[in-house]
């Protein structure tokens, strides 16, 4: 099983969503670049992905994890050749992921962060569900203690 916000769970995710024919129906609009902060896991990381879309298709992530805090991206700046950028603590994206908190919850909380073109955003929110409910169906371990550079368990 993968470990949850690994590179191998992107890669995992990425393949679950370019092989649904569901997913790539309603995510049609989906295209542009996503950028997600992830604070504090349980392994004592911070953790950064991009995902980059392409008509609903995946066709790039990223992914990166060091030692938190990682000061370098915790102050980096908003790229606006991003639609938007997530930041969260590593248990509210958890929640998130397992259906255990809902999104406008975590919109209402000040510990989730978007920055971005949220008009944009909000025009692809069939999509962005989509590609939510196909994550989240991506079997992952949650909890851990150490990661390596990946993120995957050791």
């Amino acid at each position: 099983m993968v470990t949850y916000y690994s590179k191998a769970w992107l890669e995992e995710c990425a393949d679950h969503l370019n092989n649904s024919e569901r997913h790539l129906k309603k995510a049609k609009k989906l295209n542009g670049k996503f950028a997600f902060r992830v604070w504090d896991g349980p392994d004592g990381k911070d953790r950064y992905a991009t995902w980059e879309f392409e008509d609903g298709k995946c066709i790039a992530t990223t992914f990166g994890c060091r030692t938190a805090p990682w000061d370098e991206l915790r102050d980096a700046p908003y790229d606006d050749n991003w639609i938007v950028r997530f930041s969260c603590p590593y248990d509210m994206m958890a929640k998130l992921n397992k259906g255990e908190m809902s999104p406008l919850k975590a919109l209402g909380s000040p510990e989730y962060k978007v920055e971005g073109k949220k008009t944009e955003l909000f025009k692809k929110l069939q999509a962005v569900n989509s590609w939510n409910e196909h994550n989240a169906e991506v079997q992952c371990n949650y909890v851990f203690t150490q990661t390596d550079d990946d993120g995957n368990e050791i």
